[in-house]
């Protein structure tokens, strides 16, 4: 690798230090003047500071190649587009710098992005003044250079301390992260209590923001934090994705908030009801001797306490069995007994002293002491024509596939219906199946809080004889009864507790299926 450039070079360039002038001029003396506009004097110290930072960095690395001064240049644009897009970024550069004596403050602006192109002039100006030899050495000109260079970059973010007694010197507002506020305009203090979704939520945004109160239950919210707003200040609420909170106060009923990050994404929002951006303040105030939260896109009514009953119609997918299953340690062995249990569970003893599990409808249960079955678990992963599963959703089940010499058995959770070329039986009955929304039954909340949607499937094609429709707890016959398909469970949930969850978290249907052959042979 040439080492043919010395870094220090560049400092002396012209257009370095006019770059450097132009800097200390803007944030010095520009800034805050009133004789540009804020917005100018802000695109100015971009285009400045991005033009004299690198050579600077180069420097103080003391870089002696090409590839070292393009190297400082990518990390500066890395960097500067990091605080300027990703708040979190900036917050963690201010951080740093609060533990020198020199604070920032950065705003975060994605069209100061703009300035980049800088980058590129400064590597092909200074790159090339770094390469061309001095006449003479001058020392004492690169450091102080270097030093003025270093103090400028370090200081053209600096938040000076508030100011004094001046009319129109005003000291910063605090200033955090968020969404919206809640700010509080009435004359006293407020206690607040704040419940927001569990992590474990997981929901479609269209849905819930087209009837919150209706989508969301109360089981899905975790224990309230309680927060003090003094009269004037405003408590920040962050939402990165689709995210929903239940607010009260002393006086005031419980409130929804509920909106998306593309309505109102995070940023630094000063926490004041003095707030520049109107559209993200949420007042609390008087309304007689009661509170209330002003009009407001985020603002609804809570969900009921108790959330209405299912209609007769999903009778079959609030009181159907569930699926579930263990594994047992032998992959073959013989059958010695089968208990069931009132639940559904069925404990399937082995001669080697193994007991497996099986929690499905006892016609999943085919088989007779002394048969020997084979168990092994089975899982779908992306591939196959699956009408039935949400177009945006990859495929995935997982399953269990029990065999004796004159039965078969597939029991399958995912979101696709159980099939024997699942499991390699390749004369086994295929079919498409449709799913759409049961009739009369436009859906409810189970234990856990989650919005369930039941679901019924329609089948045809070859093995089928005509249309045959299935709704949970229903099966059909395939292959002139050589095969049958028991459907347990087809439900969207677009609003769910993944804690109660048990498909992957990622999806947002859940069916429960079991194919049963009549002959193990394939």
């Amino acid at each position: 690798m040439h080492r043919d450039l010395r870094s220090y070079r560049s400092l002396l360039h012209p257009l370095w230090i006019g770059a450097l002038a132009l800097l200390v001029l803007n944030d010095h003396a520009l800034k805050g003047s009133g004789l540009l506009p804020g917005w100018l004097t802000g695109k100015l110290s971009d285009f400045a500071g991005l033009f004299v930072a690198p050579a600077v960095l180069a420097s103080l690395l003391r870089v002696t190649t090409r590839r070292g001064f393009l190297g400082a240049h990518v990390a500066t644009g890395a960097v500067f587009s990091a605080i300027k897009l990703a708040p979190e970024a900036a917050r963690a550069v201010e951080g740093l710098m609060a533990l020198t004596p020199i604070p920032w403050r950065i705003t975060v602006d994605p069209t100061d992005l703009i300035a980049l192109p800088v980058l590129l002039v400064s590597y092909r100006v200074l790159g090339e003044a770094a390469r061309q030899p001095e006449p003479t050495r001058r020392p004492i000109a690169h450091r102080l250079a270097l030093m003025a260079g270093s103090l400028s970059c370090v200081a053209t973010s600096y938040e000076p301390a508030p100011c004094g007694e001046g009319e129109e010197c005003l000291p910063p507002q605090p200033q955090e992260i968020a969404s919206l506020l809640i700010g509080n305009t009435t004359e006293t203090e407020q206690l607040f209590r704040v419940r927001r979704l569990r992590e474990s939520a997981r929901v479609d945004c269209s849905f819930m923001l087209a009837d919150p109160a209706s989508a969301l239950s109360r089981d899905l919210f975790a224990n309230a934090e309680t927060w003090l707003i003094a009269p004037g200040s405003a408590l920040p609420l962050r939402n990165a994705g689709c995210d929903a909170y239940l607010i009260d106060a002393d006086g005031l009923p419980l409130t929804l908030l509920a909106w998306s990050a593309e309505e109102f994404p995070e940023q630094l929002l000063a926490t004041s009801t003095e707030n520049s951006l109107p559209d993200r303040m949420i007042a609390l105030q008087r309304a007689g001797t009661r509170l209330e939260l002003a009009e407001h896109p985020a603002v609804f009514d809570a969900p009921p306490a108790e959330p209405p009953p299912a209609a007769d119609a999903c009778g079959a997918s609030t009181k159907g069995s569930r699926l579930d299953w263990t594994l047992p340690v032998s992959e073959a062995a013989v059958l010695t007994g089968i208990t069931s249990s009132p639940d559904g569970c069925h404990a399937l003893a082995l001669d080697r002293g193994e007991t497996f599990f099986l929690c499905a409808p006892v016609e999943a249960i085919p088989f007779s002491e002394g048969d020997l079955i084979r168990v092994r678990p089975v899982e779908i992963v992306g591939v196959g024509n699956y009408l039935e599963r949400p177009e945006d959703e990859r495929v995935f089940a997982r399953g269990i596939y029990i065999e004796s010499e004159t039965h078969a058995v597939l029991v399958l959770r995912g979101n696709v219906l159980a099939r024997g070329a699942m499991v390699g039986r390749h004369a086994s009955a295929d079919f498409l199946a449709e799913l759409t929304p049961l009739d009369g039954c436009s859906g409810f909340h189970d234990a856990c809080g989650s919005r369930v949607a039941p679901l019924e499937a329609s089948l045809l094609g070859d093995g089928v004889s005509g249309v045959v429709s299935l709704r949970a707890g229903e099966s059909a016959t395939l292959s002139e009864g050589a095969e049958t398909l028991l459907l347990v469970r087809a439900e969207d949930m677009p609003v769910r507790d993944a804690e109660c969850f048990t498909a992957p978290l990622e999806q947002s249907r859940l069916l429960e299926s079991i194919w049963i052959a009549a002959a193990a042979a394939p």
